[in-house]
């Protein structure tokens, strides 16, 4: 991804647009989109966004409401307290747990040349990595006596701004949508002492950090 591919606010609070939307790289909705989304890049919809559309496109994370059918080319990741009302089509789909979902699924494996290995998963089986495509953080937070992943941990990154993401079943995690620059993760959980990590982001794709917790 170039720089100027990463995500920027097309549509913010309080503003409203409908119409024919067709673009490439990344966008974020805040307000309220009505229409047709097609040949699109990556998509996030942050919690007050509102989507009305049907959709083909990408990557989608959704925090926000959607209603509408998609049709996703590499993953849709909804998270709570996202919405979605419609049919979602995709290689893999990550719905987490608070989520509102009134549709159907229907997997498919992505073409091999573009993205290969991806396979129809739930929230709490995914320990893969975000799409090259984005700047993101991933990783997976283990016991450092077991080697056991340790769900519901919580991740805080304080860099140029501030992101924050739990882990799920499998341990993993995923912070999405991140500028360049030094970044300082804290990561705490029930029963255990807390850990601390830094990285430093500088380009596009995506970067992974992994983190042992000691039980108190």
């Amino acid at each position: 991804m170039k720089k100027n591919d990463q995500a920027i606010t097309f549509l913010g609070k309080n503003t409203e647009f409908e119409g024919k939307l067709s673009f490439q790289g990344t966008i974020r909705i805040d307000g309220h989109f009505k229409g047709e989304i097609s040949n699109g890049g990556h998509i996030i919809v942050g919690e007050e966004g509102l989507i009305e559309a049907n959709m083909h496109i990408s990557y989608i994370v959704i925090s926000g409401e959607v209603h509408g059918n998609i049709i996703a080319d590499q993953r849709v990741d909804i998270h709570a307290p996202g919405k979605v009302f419609g049919d979602i089509q995709a290689p893999a789909v990550v719905i987490d747990e608070g989520v509102i979902f009134e549709g159907t699924t229907r997997m498919y494996h992505a073409k091999e040349s573009e993205t290969r290995g991806l396979d129809a998963i739930g929230s709490d089986e995914y320990a893969g990595s975000p799409p090259p495509t984005l700047c993101a953080i991933y990783g997976i937070v283990t016991d450092q006596n077991t080697g056991k992943p340790i769900k519901n941990a919580e991740i805080v990154c304080e860099g140029t701004g501030k992101k924050k993401a739990w882990t799920n079943a499998s341990g993993y995690y995923e912070l999405i949508n991140l500028e360049d620059g030094k970044w300082k993760m804290k990561i705490k959980a029930k029963d255990y002492r807390k850990g601390t990590s830094k990285v430093e982001i500088s380009g596009e794709g995506t970067y992974e950090q992994n983190c042992e917790l000691k039980p108190k």
